[in-house]
């Protein structure tokens, strides 16, 4: 007879496409994604070398990906911590981008139980970053 082991993930959700696709996720729920490597970029952009992010949910990546490519994992779990992931924005002092960006490594994240409704932080809310509990079996 096996055993039951976990083993859990973090998922970066963008806000804009949480706010146009309408999802919502509480903590305890089970998800079923097919995510896609994460930006690390734009992670290290956000927390500099403070956090990494491995997977991301992109509601439009199926748009220029074929399910069965090799960058994509699905997971099934449950929701195990969501981070509202808030940042404030400066004027950018590169050239080469104009307007606001996000102050270089000094995103916040506070623990909230769900998506909705976004809670008052510091700055603006750009994404969660989701714990996901993936059970597995071992024989």
């Amino acid at each position: 007879m096996g055993e039951s082991a976990s083993h859990e993930v973090d998922v970066w959700l963008r806000e804009w496409q949480v706010s146009e696709d309408g999802l919502r996720v509480a903590l305890g729920e089970s998800v079923s994604w097919d995510l896609v490597p994460m930006d690390q970029e734009w992670m290290t952009r956000l927390f500099g070398e403070r956090r990494t992010v491995p997977l991301q949910l992109d509601t439009y990546a199926s748009a220029t990906r074929a399910p069965d490519a090799p960058d994509w994992t699905r997971i099934r779990g449950d929701i195990l911590a969501i981070e509202q992931v808030s940042v404030r924005y400066t004027r950018s002092t590169d050239p080469s981008e104009v307007g606001s960006v996000p102050e270089p490594g000094a995103a916040v994240t506070l623990r909230v139980p769900s998506l909705w409704p976004k809670h008052p932080h510091i700055g603006s809310v750009v994404g969660w970053i989701v714990r996901v509990r993936m059970p597995s079996h071992i024989d």
